[in-house]
């Protein structure tokens, strides 16, 4: 009997000094892919709209207007800058919507970045996901209203 419990006794130190935690877990800094320079490339409506009355209608608003513009500039010191022009929407009737561009604003701030999110920490933006070499910012409104943002390094 005392050889079974001896040995159990041993396994159970084994089993202890083995599983001890594992803080190997580290978070690798992926910050280094989103740092750099964006043009906006995409302002994207949920119904396609013919603004330049082209007779073509587009969801892309940068496709419809020449005057939309947008630069976002993700620095290395975790700060970032965005010029902006505003799309202007405004409701006529049904799915026919006044749209021009706007005043151009610029914004500033300190963002984080992880696992592909981009975070602006604003209220003004929502978070940003970074495929491959586009952040797409989904802003989810109905019209009068944008459906998403892209910007393109």
């Amino acid at each position: 009997m005392k050889k079974y419990t001896y040995s159990l006794f041993t396994c159970l130190v084994f089993l202890f000094v083995s599983c001890s935690s594992d803080d190997g877990d580290t978070k690798t800094d992926d910050s280094a892919l989103v740092i750099g320079t964006y043009s906006l490339t995409e302002i994207n409506v949920n119904i396609a709209q013919d603004v330049n009355e082209d007779g073509t209608a587009s969801n892309n608003m940068l496709d419809e207007l020449d005057c939309l513009d947008g630069t976002l500039e993700i620095n290395a010191d975790g700060t970032w800058d965005l010029n902006l022009v505003e799309l202007d929407i405004i409701s006529v009737t049904g799915d026919f919507y006044a749209i021009r561009c706007g005043r151009t604003n610029n914004f500033t701030g300190k963002w984080t970045f992880q696992s592909s999110v981009l975070d602006l920490n604003t209220t003004n933006f929502s978070t940003m996901v970074l495929n491959s070499s586009v952040l797409t910012e989904g802003v989810n409104e109905d019209l009068p209203g944008v459906l998403n943002r892209k910007f393109t390094k």
